[in-house]
């Protein structure tokens, strides 16, 4: 079995996940989709970076951050849901940019998950990629999934409102039972609308 060098550290993940990709994919041709993508990308990578954040991968329409590795901060659980409003907030400015010129709005869910996590090369020795594993990671992801359901655009794990009740108010929406945890994870949303 191939070894490379991770360490464990507390870190929060966030997720970006366009609600109906597939819908607007229909809609538009290949060089309009590419211009939404980078369009889109530009507000998600601008806030993440403004708020001590680093980008770990695009995935298709989602883009995958991490606030805490490989640098970490004593706020980091804070900067990624103050960087998740500045996401809402400024796609929703661009969303009348949108409406004008491809006739459509779009919704970015956000999920944003706190815990230990393995931060390390993952990968080939060919191919390697520097990343975060872990429960919480794939609490992020799975988050995003969950706010259509809730009507909301960002959700928080109980981890991440821990840190961040004291600064920025939340509001508790579900309960839900995740694969791995052992009880429910509370679900907030957050409820600041100027980050």
């Amino acid at each position: 079995m191939t070894e490379f060098a991770a360490k464990k550290i507390i870190a929060t993940t966030l997720f970006t996940d366009l609600r109906e990709f597939n819908k607007i994919v229909n809609i538009l041709t290949l060089k309009e989709v590419h211009s939404f993508l980078n369009d889109m990308y530009a507000p998600i990578v601008e806030a993440v970076l403004a708020h001590n954040g680093t980008i770990d991968k695009f995935i298709g329409d989602a883009v995958m951050a991490v606030f805490g590795s490989p640098t970490q901060h004593a706020d980091d659980a804070r900067n990624a849901v103050t960087a998740a409003l500045a996401i809402q907030k400024r796609i929703d400015e661009i969303n009348v940019a949108w409406q004008q010129n491809l006739d459509f709005r779009i919704t970015i869910d956000i999920g944003i998950a706190t815990g230990e996590v393995l931060a390390g090369n993952v990968g080939h020795v060919k191919r390697m990629q520097y990343t975060v594993i872990g429960q919480s990671v794939n609490l992020a992801a799975q988050l995003t999934e969950k706010c259509k359901r809730h009507n909301v655009e960002i959700l928080l794990d109980g981890a991440t409102h821990e840190c961040i009740k004291d600064t920025i108010e939340c509001k508790l929406v579900d309960e839900h039972l995740f694969l791995g945890f052992p009880q429910p994870v509370k679900l907030y949303t957050p409820q600041a609308s100027d980050p």
